[in-house]
C-alpha cells in the first residue's frame, strides 16, 4: 500500500513544466501580448522544447464587474499578457488561435515572429484576426516598428 501512494508523488516530481517559464537570472527583455479583441494563447519559443504557451492567455476585454474579472484570474486569461525574455539569442514568439464555429467546424491559425531583443528593453506584439487572416505584429516601448521577420511555425 505504502509503495501506491509514492507513485504519483514519484510522477508529479518528473513532471516538466508546460508552460513557458521566464529567465531567472541573466540579461532580459518584457513583452506584452495584446489583440484586437480576440482570445488566443500566446506561446514563446523554447529552443529544444518546442512553442510553449504563457501562464495567461489573452482574454477578449471583459465588461465591467468584480466576479467577471475575478473569472477571468482563475481562468488564467487577461487582456493583456506580459512575461520576459533572454536577450542572448534571437528569439521567437507567436500566438495560437483556435475558436469553435457555431456549425462546428474550428477557426485555426498560428503566426509566429523571430527578433532579436535588447536587454531591459519593452516589447508590445499586438495579434490580430480578422476574416479568416491572422497576424502578429512587434512594437518598441515607443510604438516603433520592431525588425521582425514572420517565421514558419518552428521552435529549433
Amino acid at each position: 500500500m505504502k509503495a501506491l501512494i509514492f507513485v504519483p508523488l514519484a510522477l508529479l516530481a518528473g513532471c516538466q513544466h508546460l508552460n513557458y517559464q521566464a529567465p531567472a537570472t541573466g540579461d532580459t527583455a518584457q513583452i506584452t501580448f495584446t489583440s484586437n479583441n480576440t482570445a488566443a494563447q500566446p506561446v514563446v519559443c523554447v529552443p529544444g522544447k518546442g512553442f510553449k504557451p504563457t501562464e495567461y492567455a489573452i482574454s477578449q476585454n471583459p465588461m465591467s464587474g468584480d466576479a467577471l474579472n475575478e473569472l477571468l484570474e482563475t481562468m488564467k486569461k487577461s487582456p493583456q499578457v506580459t512575461t520576459t525574455l533572454s536577450t542572448s539569442h534571437a528569439s521567437r514568439i507567436g500566438v495560437i488561435y483556435n475558436r469553435r464555429q457555431a456549425d462546428n467546424s474550428r477557426d485555426r491559425c498560428r503566426v509566429a515572429l523571430q527578433f532579436s531583443p535588447q536587454a531591459d528593453a519593452q516589447y508590445r506584439a499586438h495579434f490580430v484576426y480578422d476574416k479568416g487572416q491572422c497576424g502578429l505584429s512587434l512594437e518598441d516601448a515607443s510604438g516603433a516598428n520592431v525588425d521582425a521577420v514572420q517565421i514558419d511555425w518552428q521552435c529549433p
